[in-house]
């Protein structure tokens, strides 16, 4: 692999993984600021919930959901810093799952459903890929 030609695949993937995290980005604005038609999608509860979390959770909400949106745009624009991005995002989102799946009081699963109970750990499987996605491809030279 080149520098000169990016693999088939770099330019679909990294549109998808810029997808993927604008949406936890919107999540992530929507919730903080707090408005209103969105949080009417959700119980009172759980509209408490989420917007009542420590500062240093939602910081590192912030670097998960941001961090993952910059490293998907870095990636797009084969930069080798895509990597290093897009592995602190995953192990922010990581801290994050682990946080309301086994240490928030109350639990998410306690406030949202069991459905919480997968969902965390597919978007911290989904953070997994993109970083091993991006790291092969700074591996294969594709990335500069």
């Amino acid at each position: 692999m080149t520098e000169d030609t990016p693999t088939w695949h770099l330019y679909p993937v990294a549109i998808l993984a810029i997808l993927w995290n604008l949406a936890g980005c919107v999540d992530y604005v929507i919730t903080q600021y707090g408005i209103e038609p969105f949080l009417t999608l959700f119980t009172q509860a759980q509209a408490d919930y989420f917007t009542s979390f420590p500062s240093w959770i939602d910081g590192i909400w912030a670097m998960a959901v941001w961090g993952g949106l910059l490293g998907a745009v870095l990636l797009f624009f084969r930069s080798g810093a895509a990597p290093w991005i897009l592995a602190l995002a995953m192990g922010a989102m990581a801290v994050l799952a682990v946080w309301m799946l086994g240490i928030a009081t109350p639990r998410v699963t306690e406030v949202v459903g069991p459905m919480a109970a997968y969902m965390l750990p597919a978007a911290v499987a989904v953070a997994a890929v993109f970083y091993l996605y991006a790291r092969s491809l700074r591996v294969e030279g594709a990335l500069v």
